[in-house]
């Protein structure tokens, strides 16, 4: 189950990020990279709500989906995943600009954030996958076996 799930958050490139200051929820809707490793990277100003509040607080989920195939397909084929996981900083500046650079490949629009002085990349190293498939199934795996 977990080799289906990574490959359904490999295969999609959008997702809502959930943050907290400790008191609200925020969440936004962020383009993502799937790193080999399994990592999950988003880039984002420092400046923002999102990175005030993983700085604070690094426990997030990134709820990922098929939605935009419905249409075709009728609801009872939405696959969703919710990543837990928690916010992992680079060890050093040379693995977060290779991050950086493998956002732009896959993300062209996000040029005018990625390079912002000070631009960051949000890494998320998963603990949790929770996969719900149509209206009724629902599993939650482990980020390890």
């Amino acid at each position: 189950m977990l080799d289906t799930i990574l490959a359904f958050v490999a295969s999609r490139d959008l997702g809502v990020l959930a943050t907290t200051d400790g008191g609200a929820p925020h969440c936004s809707l962020m383009a993502y990279v799937m790193l080999p490793d399994g990592h999950i990277c988003m880039a984002t100003l420092p400046d923002t709500r999102k990175w005030r509040n993983i700085l604070e607080n690094p426990g997030v989920s990134l709820l990922v989906d098929n939605r935009e195939l419905l249409p075709g397909l009728g609801r009872e084929a939405l696959t969703a995943v919710t990543v837990t996981g928690r916010h992992d900083p680079f060890p050093d500046s040379g693995e977060e600009a290779a991050a950086k650079r493998l956002l732009a490949e896959r993300h062209g629009h996000l040029g005018g954030i990625l390079t912002r002085p000070g631009a960051r990349v949000i890494r998320i190293r998963p603990t949790a996958y929770q996969i719900v498939e149509g209206p009724v199934r629902s599993r939650v795996v482990p980020a390890t076996p």
